[in-house]
């Protein structure tokens, strides 16, 4: 599993400890994305689903309800990465998890700060305990 500049369950702020309502789901793999979305929202949380990075944050940009997002690293175009990071640097509020199958680590060295991180494939559960 990378490790580099990701970090298990991180959260220091009280805004990232409480769990998310709202929940975009992020993966250019589209039935991995909706089964993702469909058991978040079994688990009680209103979960969306953008498709690619720069649907996300359309998405950020028209619903200030999203609270957290939970994305893949490796996706064409923009890279999860550097979601996380425009995420950052224009809704400091939003919690993101990353998740991936593989990541390079020269991408992975590259980032400005850490994120909490589940690698693929996933349960459920792990993935709840990071939006916590």
């Amino acid at each position: 599993m990378p490790h580099v500049m990701l970090a298990a369950g991180a959260g220091s702020d009280d805004a990232s400890s409480a769990q998310p309502r709202r929940v975009l789901v992020v993966d250019d793999e589209p039935d991995l994305a909706d089964l993702t979305q469909a058991l978040l929202s079994h688990h009680g949380l209103v979960a969306s689903v953008a498709y690619n990075a720069i649907e996300a944050l359309r998405m950020l940009e028209s619903d200030h309800r999203i609270d957290a997002v939970f994305s893949d690293i490796m996706m064409p175009g923009m890279t999860g990465l550097a979601l996380a990071e425009a995420i950052d640097a224009h809704y400091p509020h939003i919690k993101v998890v990353l998740t991936s199958g593989y990541a390079p680590p020269a991408l992975l060295s590259t980032q400005s700060r850490s994120y909490p991180f589940v690698a693929k494939p996933y349960r459920i559960g792990q993935v709840l305990a990071l939006l916590h």
